[in-house]
């Protein structure tokens, strides 16, 4: 799901019912696990006062989804008798069933990292498959390139003749790897990737990094793992490509955070604390939320009429019926409406568990 998508789920009307729960297929009894889980979270939700459609909702979307294999989470959240957002997370969650009148988005937004720009190659020496993913997560372009195949694998032996099919075949190889690199640097910058990760054999590897841009060079990053042989095939390289881009996606995690401290103690770059980052949220002047869960606990705000108007209690607002609302779930709610990102950052001990990287 993307960030954008989320103002949607704002948009509706509530309240809401949001369920995360452990969803993992890795044990023999998984099945039954996973259905006295809902169980429990179906009866907290009903409990806290959830209307019986919205709850059936979710029951059938429970009911009707394939199980995931291995390690996982589910994220649900439904309102008015409609599932609005229905996500398979990475990793087991902290049980959550909540029925209120602010969705509760930070789990799944703990699961949402910045998506990275990126192409994938994976080559032999004869063609490449290649793929380009956005910024905003999403596959924009797959390709297909072929090159020579007549001698293109070094004889075995010695001889003038030989040599010369030798020779042929370097150069065959280094030419398919200059048309390979072409593709890559045009799908690098179509998606102004961050960064390209390259698989395959290791000889087109080493001859296709020679033929790329100084730019592309600069953010390649080779697989090493995976077939040596056969045609090519990206799904083979799934799973390297992705520690790839998470690896990136932590350092962009930890950068963020510098930045934040760095501009700490600057005036008008950032805020720290409930009181400056609610105020900064009620002028849209937050570019990014940083929230560390443990520090920020069971911290409440005020919430006033619409989703941008929050405050600290000593701030006040003054339009009327004013609620009081847990901050994970105004805050973030609140800085998606005003189009900023949201990061989590447990552990980096924000004053009262939250800081904002400003626009302005």
């Amino acid at each position: 799901m993307r960030r954008d998508e989320l103002q949607d789920v704002l948009a509706a009307e509530g309240p809401f019912a949001c369920a995360y729960f452990d969803a993992s297929h890795d044990t023999e009894d998984a099945a039954d696990r996973i259905r006295l889980q809902w169980r429990s979270v179906r009866e907290q939700l009903t409990e806290q006062g959830a209307d019986q459609s919205t709850v059936d909702a979710m029951d059938r979307a429970v009911e009707d989804a394939a199980p995931p294999v291995g390690s996982a989470g589910r994220a649900l959240i439904a309102a008015g008798g409609d599932v609005l957002v229905d996500e398979w997370l990475p990793s087991p969650p902290q049980t959550v069933a909540a029925w209120s009148d602010v969705p509760q988005l930070l789990p799944l937004l703990a699961s949402m990292d910045r998506p990275v720009p990126y192409v994938a190659v994976v080559a032999d020496r004869t063609e490449a498959r290649l793929k380009a993913v956005d910024h905003s997560g999403e596959p924009v372009a797959t390709e297909d390139v072929s090159g020579e195949d007549y001698h293109v694998h070094k004889p075995r032996g010695g001889g003038w003749s030989h040599r010369r099919i030798q020779q042929y075949a370097e150069e065959s190889v280094k030419r398919n790897a200059r048309d390979i690199a072409d593709e890559a640097d045009l799908l690098a910058q179509k998606v102004s990737a961050r960064l390209l990760a390259i698989g395959g054999e290791a000889q087109t590897r080493s001859a296709l990094r020679e033929e790329l841009s100084p730019r592309c060079q600069e953010i390649a990053v080779e697989l090493n793992a995976g077939p040596a042989e056969g045609e090519p095939d990206m799904d083979e390289y799934d799973t390297w490509i992705a520690e790839v881009v998470e690896r990136q996606q932590a350092e962009d995690r930890d950068a963020v955070v510098q930045r934040y401290r760095a501009a700490a103690g600057r005036d008008g770059e950032a805020s720290s604390g409930l009181r400056e980052v609610t105020s900064a949220l009620r002028d849209g002047r937050v570019s990014t939320l940083l929230v560390d869960r443990g520090a920020l606990g069971d911290s409440a705000v005020l919430w006033g009429a619409d989703v941008l108007r929050v405050a600290t209690g000593d701030d006040g607002l003054s339009e009327q019926n004013v609620t009081e609302h847990r901050a994970d779930e105004a805050l973030p709610a609140a800085a998606i409406a005003a189009g900023a990102d949201v990061l989590v950052v447990d552990g980096a001990e924000l004053p009262d568990g939250v800081g904002a990287l400003l626009r302005y």
